[in-house]
């Protein structure tokens, strides 16, 4: 099974962002598969491909990290991409607000993760929510996109959730496993 880590935040956060969005998704419809905003989440870690045992170590471990969600809010600030705006292939929303509080979240999860056998992600940690993947390879985003007052949005935290990822042709099936 196909397992990762990520923070959720609240339906109520989830529905303003997808009424800001409106906009860009009419514009770049054909150019991007949208997440479904009920999919939205941030990933702290993606395990890949996991045992059993694995899965019950990651919940163990899970249940150690010191998690405090009540009021804690992230702010989306600007939309970027992955590898950049100028080659977007993987639309997002960057944290501002809050950005520090997912890093240590991050590390925190990293280093007990650790004590179970997981190794630590040789990637660059960049908290953020993906929007869409590009249908046919880099695109420019449009300048007005690139305005810091095109969204400003602060989001609720609700948990963090260990997920089952099934995939399929449709796209993928989230299984929430545990959230803390």
């Amino acid at each position: 099974m196909r397992l990762f880590i990520a923070v959720d935040i609240n339906s109520r956060s989830k529905n303003l962002i997808d009424k800001k969005l409106d906009l860009i998704k009419t514009d770049l419809k054909s150019h991007f598969k949208w997440v479904n905003k009920d999919q939205w989440h941030l990933t702290l870690k993606f395990i890949g491909e996991s045992s059993e045992v694995e899965k019950n170590k990651l919940i163990e471990a899970l249940k150690n990290i010191e998690f405090i969600s009540k009021n804690r809010y992230i702010n989306f600030n600007k939309i970027d991409a992955f590898p950049d705006l100028e080659r977007a292939k993987v639309l997002y929303l960057a944290v501002d607000e809050g950005e520090d509080f997912l890093k240590n979240l991050h590390q925190n999860l990293e280093a007990e993760l650790k004590k179970y056998g997981f190794a630590k992600s040789d990637r660059n940690f960049i908290p953020h929510l993906t929007l869409g993947r590009s249908k046919n390879g880099p695109l420019k985003i449009n300048d007005k996109f690139r305005d810091p007052n095109f969204i400003n949005i602060f989001a609720e935290i609700e948990a963090v959730t260990l997920y089952q990822s099934n995939l399929k042709p449709e796209g993928p099936e989230y299984i929430k496993l545990i959230s803390i």
